[in-house]
């Protein structure tokens, strides 16, 4: 793919990540969700395999490389969380679409329905097809929040899509100071001193 993914999530969304090559860990029903799935954790507005199909494509999305992807940002518990909040609303779409997702695996690959089972390039296949559904743009847009939202609303584990984009963690942010904040300016622009 001829842009990089930094580009991508500095850009936030400018270029659809196409075919981009990944690591892919398997993605069985019984195995953990991505980032930390501690022991009690719940899910809130979706049940395991739910999850694990939308944790695939959002794995596609932003995928693992060289630096952690969607999967390691724990992006899932953020769109689980969102789905059960202020985006519930979106909650019957976004099932809807992945009960879409599930024909189209059907169709192109016979006695297979799970998505996050397909090998990478069939997912990318699928995913293309689809990319300009509401569906994926819904899960494009969660996948870039999960990754970027503070880790209180469930992704950005660590702060990894921060660490992806550049982003400082601290706790207050101050404004840089340049040539507005002189005095003799502001008194020019403002007739008077901030």
């Amino acid at each position: 793919m001829p842009h990089s993914r930094r580009e991508l999530l500095q850009t936030l969304g400018a270029v659809w990540l196409g075919a981009a090559l990944a690591c892919r860990r398997e993605a069985d029903e019984g195995g953990p969700l991505g980032g930390r799935d501690e022991p009690g954790r719940k899910l809130a507005s979706l049940t395991r395999a739910q999850a694990r199909e939308l944790e695939a494509i959002a794995a596609r999305i932003i995928p693992t490389d060289e630096t952690p992807g969607a999967r390691e940002a724990g992006v899932i518990w953020f769109i689980d969380q969102s789905l059960a909040g202020f985006a519930k609303d979106q909650r019957e779409p976004m099932l809807e679409g992945l009960k879409q997702l599930a024909r189209d695996v059907r169709s192109a690959h016979p006695g297979q329905s799970r998505f996050s089972a397909l090998p990478p390039a069939d997912q990318d296949a699928l995913l293309t097809r689809i990319q300009e559904s509401d569906f994926f743009q819904s899960m494009r847009l969660a996948t870039l929040a999960g990754l970027l939202a503070l880790p209180k609303y469930g992704g950005n584990l660590d702060f990894v899509g921060w660490d992806l984009v550049g982003q400082e963690n601290v706790h207050e942010f101050t404004p840089p100071f340049g040539w507005y904040d002189r005095p003799e300016n502001q008194r020019a622009l403002l007739g008077r001193v901030l």
